[in-house]
């Protein structure tokens, strides 16, 4: 199959990419809501496909159109596959041309996107048209040879709006669909009342001041019966047999608070999560550093076959955790905001290397007991502090932190990508700092720092600067410790809010 794509490549037209921002996206012909921008200009490029299926709609044979995006170097046998259904009044080839950050997953080999047109420039979800829309996505992946470069197995749908009533309505129908993210739409009543013929993750996504999809629930666009947002997920939770009690976290995309949940211990390992963003109309511009489709593809990465992925954390007390409960650490705190958006079958180790009191030599000594694998998914390294506070050598801590980074390295399989370096906590902003000349402390920290950073960034190494959410100890003692002098769990959940964005993607 990949060599008959090659073959084809004259019948290929080039079309988008360029930045990874979400641009607007048709959803229907009433005026759009003012949050929709206007699209990013995109620049042609890659491996570009149109095809047309026939289908008998009201006694006549239609041709009808869909578009298929694939990766600009292919690689692998196979690869899953998002289909994309767009909102009322639009077409494939609209969404994929003004989303160019649906183009750079694409291209990185994450997956193949295929881009359907609506009959009429509509799905048939509550009688819109009188076309089987089912059937017609069907016909598209029947065409597809099974050992063919499609892995048809792993066959995902993202809806908009009309689209997204679509994804349900198929998922609930037929086993299409091994997830779904209904985008800017909930059920409706008709859809809710079926019951799916399997377990299906759900990633829902819904504007708080939509008023042509009422998150509330009620009469909407179209004339059309939802059910509310909330019950939408419940519904969809209860068909999976999970937990009916979600988590709830708050969240910020782009320049939107969400307030998200997700119901968990599902069977087959299926996952239901819904977000609802505040302040948000019928509308995915949340900001042009927001990628919602990294997002989405994380989330059904999480459906797929079962994986397991290995941590290990380096450091001293600020890694260990001293003073606070056994599972309130960073590293700790790190592995359980992994396992929400990975599926329960997938396992994650973890293995720390710290005490309390270490310098870099003592880390060094440790490691070479421990004698670790050099196997892992993800390393974090955290040293320094002690060879501040016991005022060694400067100069040891520039050789030995170097020893430290390269160990490091090896140890994720000599991937410099997978490592994270961390910055030293700043305990000046202490009663024990505060009595120990504290400019001095904060001085000699920030040297330390910037070397670890210099060093990080000048060879393709992860930094991340957690300092300054050390230095509010004083004006909030939660920020402390039961003595007073390393930081609580509530600092570690701030470390984990700026590590995780970055974990997910070394763990792709």
């Amino acid at each position: 199959m990949k060599s008959l794509i090659l073959i084809s490549a004259l019948l290929l037209s080039a079309c988008g990419g360029g930045s990874s921002g979400n641009g607007p996206i048709s959803t229907t012909p009433e005026p759009q809501p003012p949050e929709t921008e206007s699209p990013a200009p995109v620049q042609e490029t890659s491996l570009y496909e149109e095809k047309t299926i026939t289908q008998m709609i009201d006694g006549a044979l239609v041709e009808r159109t869909y578009r298929i995006r694939y990766p600009e170097n292919l690689t692998a046998e196979q690869y899953p596959t998002l289909l994309f259904f767009h909102g009322a009044g639009g077409d494939g080839k609209d969404w994929l041309d003004n989303n160019p950050s649906l183009e750079v997953l694409i291209d990185t080999g994450e997956f193949i996107g295929i881009f359907p047109d609506g009959y009429e420039g509509r799905w048939n979800v509550s009688g819109e048209t009188n076309a089987d829309d089912a059937e017609f996505v069907s016909l598209i992946l029947n065409s597809f040879d099974p050992s063919g470069i499609i892995d048809l197995t792993r066959i995902y749908g993202v809806g908009l709006s009309n689209g997204a009533g679509l994804v349900n309505k198929i998922a609930k129908e037929t086993d299409i669909f091994q997830a779904i993210a209904p985008l800017l739409s909930q059920q409706t009543e008709s859809i809710a009342a079926t019951v799916s013929p399997q377990a299906v993750s759900v990633f829902q996504v819904n504007g708080r001041e939509d008023t042509l999809v009422p998150v509330e629930g009620g009469n909407g666009v179209a004339d059309t019966v939802f059910i509310s947002a909330q019950a939408s997920a419940e519904n969809w939770a209860a068909n999976s047999n999970c937990n009916m009690t979600p988590s709830n976290q708050a969240k910020t995309w782009g320049d939107y608070g969400v307030e998200e949940y997700t119901f968990s211990d599902c069977i087959e390992g299926q996952k239901i999560r819904y977000a609802i963003v505040a302040d948000a109309g019928h509308s995915l511009s949340f900001g042009e550093d927001f990628n919602l489709y990294e997002l989405i593809w994380s989330f059904f990465r999480a459906s797929e076959p079962p994986q397991n992925l290995k941590l290990l954390a380096l450091g001293d007390s600020y890694t260990i955790g001293q003073s606070v409960c056994d599972s309130c650490s960073f590293p700790m705190q790190l592995k359980e905001a992994l396992k929400i958006e990975y599926s329960e079958q997938d396992e994650i180790q973890l293995q720390i290397i710290a005490e309390t009191g270490w310098s870099t030599t003592n880390l060094k000594d440790a490691i070479v007991t421990a004698a670790p694998p050099e196997n892992f998914d993800l390393v974090t390294l955290l040293i320094g502090v002690n060879n501040q506070f016991r005022d060694n050598p400067f100069s040891l801590y520039e050789t030995e932190f170097v020893e430290l980074v390269n160990s490091a390295i090896s140890f994720a399989g000599g991937d410099a990508s997978k490592l994270i370096i961390l910055s030293i906590p700043d305990y000046a902003f202490t009663r024990l700092g505060q009595s120990s000349g504290p400019e001095t402390i904060s001085a000699e920290l920030e040297l330390y720092n910037n070397f670890a950073q210099n060093y990080a960034e000048g060879n393709g190494i992860t930094f991340v600067y957690i300092t300054d959410i050390t230095e509010q100890g004083l004006e909030n003692p939660s920020l402390l410790a039961s003595d007073n002098f390393h930081p609580s769990e509530l600092v570690y959940a701030e470390f984990v809010e700026r590590l995780l964005p970055l974990a997910l993607e070394k763990l792709k």
